[in-house]
């Protein structure tokens, strides 16, 4: 009978210890598999016109088409004759972007606005983790630009004064499942600027937001403050923030944004520093914009 019981004291001791194992095991690979890539922070490369921190799978294709209407509110221009902006176009954009690998892309698009042309690069160096061991994705953006416009003023006597470009750190957060930010420190440098007493290197910190509400739909919204004592001082032309809010829905394999803007142009070249229309004296213009990714090969690298 002894014997019975020793064995038994045996044999349940061996069991727990097993069972303490199998569940410092599990615990541990459920704790390893909790340290994954965050994806998807946002949709697309763009929030509205902002750069979001996403970059393209490699070998995929974005194509994509953006409008940006004319002023809606009287004080601005706008009224029936011109169908409340609907009749002017104030610019448009046409992109091409290509991923070179899981964490480069590179672009090139044209823009009516000084009909510019932009060639871009965009690059992750850090990529959020569900754990938080990395707690924020880092993107780093650079671009040039250039504008063929017909010349008319002395900013395009040289081919250098036709040059601008554009360095951006983008650093985004997925806080829930639902919701995304992203801070945007730009330098923007001009080689040219027309007017006195505007700088040809500034600095713009931007913030953009993404909430998704449902399955395919989402807001987004985005603010850019300049640092700028000529667009502070400045009464003639006043200079203004710009500010966009839009709703984001994903169709069939597009995503189609539609959104309300102060800012007339879409390159960040141009809005962020140039905008002179105010939302409160009803400066604000109707856009949207198309985006359709095609694969073009294979994408598992």
């Amino acid at each position: 009978m002894k014997r019975i019981i020793v064995l038994l004291l045996l044999t349940q001791s061996g069991f727990l210890y097993a069972q303490s194992d199998l569940l410092k095991m599990l615990s541990d690979s459920m704790g390893k598999a909790k340290s994954e890539l965050v994806i998807a922070t946002f949709k697309g490369t763009r929030v509205v016109s902002a750069q979001s921190n996403e970059t393209l799978k490699p070998n995929n294709l974005d194509f994509r088409i953006a409008h940006r209407f004319g002023n809606i509110g009287s004080q601005s221009g706008g009224n029936i004759h011109s169908l409340y902006g609907l009749y002017s176009s104030s610019d448009i954009f046409i992109s091409f972007e290509y991923g070179i690998s899981n964490r480069l892309m590179a672009g090139f698009s044209s823009s009516k606005m000084h009909e510019e042309l932009q060639g871009l690069i965009k690059y992750k160096t850090l990529i959020q983790t569900t754990d938080d061991k990395i707690p924020i994705s880092v993107t780093l953006f650079a671009n040039s630009v250039i504008t063929p416009e017909k010349a008319f003023d002395i900013r395009y006597d040289k081919l250098i004064y036709r040059l601008s470009y554009c360095y951006q750190v983008i650093l985004a957060r997925k806080i829930t499942r639902d919701l995304s930010i992203e801070i945007i420190p730009v330098l923007l440098h001009r080689n040219f600027v027309l007017y006195q007493g505007d700088e040809n290197d500034l600095f713009s910190l931007g913030a953009a937001g993404r909430y998704k509400f449902s399955r395919s739909s989402s807001i987004i919204t985005e603010y850019f403050y300049t640092f700028s004592k000529f667009r502070r001082s400045n009464k003639e032309t006043p200079y203004y923030a710009p500010f966009s809010i839009g709703y984001e829905v994903e169709t069939g394999g597009h995503t189609f944004s539609i959104m309300l803007s102060n800012s007339p142009g879409i390159l960040e070249n141009d809005f962020i520093v140039n905008t002179t229309d105010a939302w409160q004296k009803g400066g604000m213009k109707l856009g949207f914009s198309i985006s359709r990714v095609f694969a073009l090969g294979d994408h598992r690298k």
